[in-house]
């Protein structure tokens, strides 16, 4: 990796190389939870059914233990992102040049329009309107969400309290109230503060960043490793909750995301594919097949990153240089697909449970979506953990979350194959751009020479 590219955290990367027997410890925690997810269905039917006498306590124990999971987890997420942003800001140790500055504004250009996708189709479709649940417990805590929603309504000046809320005169406040807009503007200015320092100062601000990030995701690998029984009793709260009248919501939700999902992959990257990198999509597509289709198999694309990157340098055509800089960063900064699936799971949880965001409250989500998809990138179940954090900004209960564990694993597989397939058109585009400066600075390199070789009258 160039020295002018951010280190990708990953929690299975950390002290070791990704090694066989990696992987399969991380197959092994997926095949954990997804065998706490089944049983947690299990027993929400049980308790409907032949256990329906000890459905209260055995709710009562399931939902404290889901409420453990993820306050856990809300409670190493917010130092988690502002260190790994200001990390990943200050190990930037030269400026990646004009390759770089095209690179960092694609990724911010794609994710843009792959949340605005997201939350113009959510709100089209309204997957969360589709269900009738009256007499289900859910609709106790709609009431109560919205009148207790932090973010501020519309009747009180959106955007100048939107405003303030970047620089909080307490910033000790404002991480306690979950104020995320204001620190993630505060880690990406001790970022760029980090890098401002002369060399040793900078080389031990470094360190230490890079330290305590390692230390809170340790933590989150311990939390991670309780996930199973905490899905276990999300699941099994939620689904004995709820009921199958979940279900035809579920599938309007399901519907909703691969529908956004294909709108940004094929519309928007593919437009973009057409008419700034000039490469069919299909032949590019054919190209990085292999790719595509082990980020789908493995729904990481940190597994995924070494054939991406010999997918574009021998199938596509693209010099090494250039896959060396934007795939590792792309990895890192670029992720389209979850922050996508951030915006439709809180907006289909919000009209679930009857919480009315304005447009106002709809942007901050997507500015959220673009903070904690980078914030967060390389953790395993970031979404679960960004969703959590913005729900409960929104003030709405985090326990809504069991309803969408439900589908989170196939969903995962198709967003993680949009974040390397976007990964790899950013590439194009790059590359593009610095075979097209080569050839403009040919003629002017040659001047030169062709004016020396003229004998003088």
């Amino acid at each position: 990796m160039p020295p002018g590219c951010p280190r990708r955290p990953d929690l299975r990367t950390i002290g070791r190389p990704i090694t066989a027997k990696t992987r399969g410890a991380a197959m092994t925690l997926t095949r954990q939870i997804m065998t706490g997810l089944v049983l947690g269905i299990i027993t929400a039917a049980l308790l409907a059914g032949p256990l329906a006498a000890w459905r209260e306590p055995v709710l009562t124990g399931t939902g404290v233990a889901g409420t453990l999971f993820l306050n856990a987890l809300k409670m190493v997420a917010l130092p988690l992102i502002v260190t790994t942003l200001i990390a990943g800001l200050g190990g930037l140790n030269q400026a990646p040049g004009r390759l770089g500055a095209i690179a960092v504004t694609y990724y911010g250009m794609s994710t843009v329009l792959a949340v605005s996708a997201g939350l113009l189709i959510a709100n089209v479709v309204a997957p969360g309107l589709r269900a009738d649940l009256a007499g289900t417990d859910w609709l106790g805590s709609a009431s109560a969400a919205a009148a207790g929603s932090n973010l501020p309504g519309a009747d009180d000046a959106d955007w100048k309290a939107s405003l303030l809320a970047l620089v909080p005169g307490n910033l000790i406040q404002a991480a306690s109230e979950g104020n995320l807009l204001a620190l993630v503007m505060f880690s990406l200015l001790v970022g760029l503060a980090v890098r401002a320092l002369p060399a040793g100062l900078r080389q031990t601000q470094q360190q230490f960043w890079e330290g305590l990030q390692q230390v809170l995701m340790t933590l989150t690998q311990w939390v991670l490793r309780t996930a199973p029984v905490g899905v276990f009793a999300l699941v099994a709260t939620s689904a004995s909750r709820v009921g199958w009248a979940a279900l035809e919501p579920l599938a309007w939700f399901v519907a909703t995301v691969l529908l956004a999902l294909l709108v940004h992959a094929a519309g928007s990257l593919g437009l973009v594919l057409w008419r700034l990198a000039k490469v069919t999509p299909l032949s590019h597509a054919r190209a990085m097949s292999p790719a595509l289709w082990m980020a789908f198999s493995t729904a990481s694309s940190a597994a995924t990153l070494p054939l991406s990157i010999r997918c574009l340098n021998e199938r596509a055509g693209v010099p090494r240089e250039v896959t060396g800089l934007t795939v590792p960063l792309g990895a890192t900064l670029n992720l389209d697909g979850t922050a996508l699936y951030e915006c439709v799971a809180v907006l289909f949880l919000a009209q679930l449970l009857g919480a009315d965001l304005s447009l106002a409250q709809q942007l901050v989500v997507m500015f959220l979506a673009l903070a904690t998809s980078t914030g967060m990138a390389g953790i395993p179940a970031a979404s679960l953990v960004a969703i959590a954090l913005i729900l409960d900004r929104l003030g709405l209960p985090a326990e809504a979350l069991g309803l969408l564990l439900i589908t989170d694993r196939p969903l995962d597989m198709c967003r993680t194959a949009v974040n390397v397939w976007s990964d790899s058109v950013a590439t194009r585009v790059v590359a593009r751009y610095a075979a097209a400066s080569q050839v403009t600075a040919s003629p002017a390199a040659a001047a030169p020479a062709t004016t020396s070789s003229t004998p003088r009258r």
